[in-house]
């Protein structure tokens, strides 16, 4: 009896110790292909008296890159330099770029502008009270203007304030629209918002446990948010929380999504990673050698980066 309860004893041993093992080399062979699924380095410019801050991409694959030396550096889809739009007194912090190329930015000497796509500025609005974090805007060109006043605004095609979004009581770091004309504001005060076309708050999410750096929409209006606490969330139209991602070790402070839900994430920890819609991480790049400061994703699925190691990177999957 004791005999076959020693037998029964050593075949459940040798049954764990083979399933660690193929967990072991299971794992192995993840983290293997998942390095081999990340992206490629396509181009890297790099500069040495400034650092480009902030992304945007036209309808025909140009690059534009604004810069703490305040101006706008055009690139081609190559890496090719342009044009630079030297218009400003200020860091350019945030910029978009409509489907007819006509460029929108937000900067520290407190203003928005309107360029043509040649660059000439048609109109600005210097009517913020502090800084400009951030800038969006809907299908019908109205700006939305995130800034250090604690405010959102709305201004028309034509330069034109229609609306103050007041709800917050901090700085105003990230704005994001969807298709319906939804507004989705990020803030140090840890809260996002949503809010119609009117300017009307629809709801709050205040769950985040630091500062709201960074906001992004997917197709089906489900809004993901980066924050301070290190962590990525995704929040369905309805303001509840569908996951959490915990894998960076830093601020999140970029992020971008696909026309298929994926979402892409910056942070000050130095990486970039890819996740599903569901949140799971499908790669990481971990190539530069300073913090992600912007992000954007292509037609076809490039990624372009901006970040404190003073490069602008394209990285193709």
């Amino acid at each position: 009896m004791k005999r076959k309860r020693y037998i029964k004893q050593k075949l459940v041993q040798f049954f764990v110790l083979t399933l660690a093992l193929s967990f072991i080399t299971f794992a192995g062979t993840g983290v293997s292909l998942a390095q081999n699924n990340s992206p490629a380095v396509e181009w890297t410019y790099e500069v040495e008296d400034f650092t480009f801050v902030s992304l945007a991409i036209d309808a025909e694959g140009n690059i534009y890159a604004g810069s703490t030396d305040n101006t706008i550096t055009k690139f081609d889809s190559a890496g090719n330099m342009l044009q630079k739009f030297e218009l400003y007194r200020g860091v350019v912090n945030s910029l978009t770029v409509d489907k007819d190329r006509y460029i929108y930015t937000g900067s520290t000497n407190n203003t928005a502008r309107k360029l043509d796509p040649q660059g000439n500025e048609i109109w600005n609005y210097d009517r913020h009270w502090s800084s400009l974090n951030s800038v969006a805007i809907d299908d019908e060109n109205n700006l939305y203007t995130g800034s250090r006043d604690n405010f959102v605004r709305k201004i028309n095609p034509d330069g034109e304030r229609l609306w103050t979004f007041e709800g917050h009581n901090s700085s105003v770091n990230a704005v994001a629209v969807d298709r319906e004309g939804n507004i989705f504001s990020g803030s140090t005060d840890n809260s996002v918002r949503k809010i119609d076309s009117e300017g009307n708050e629809i709801w709050k999410y205040d769950l985040h446990w630091s500062t709201v750096k960074s906001v992004a929409v997917d197709e089906e209006s489900n809004v993901i948010t980066g924050s301070r606490d290190t962590k990525v969330r995704k929040i369905d139209p309805d303001g509840h929380r569908l996951w959490t991602f915990e894998g960076h070790k830093s601020s999140v402070t970029a992020l971008a999504v696909d026309n298929q839900g994926n979402i892409y994430t910056g942070s000050s920890d130095k990486t970039v990673r890819k996740l599903d819609a569901e949140g799971n991480e499908i790669w990481n790049y971990t190539g530069h050698e300073g913090g992600i400061l912007d992000i954007a994703i292509d037609d076809e699925g490039n990624i372009f980066t901006v970040c404190s190691d003073r490069t602008l990177k394209k990285l193709s999957q």
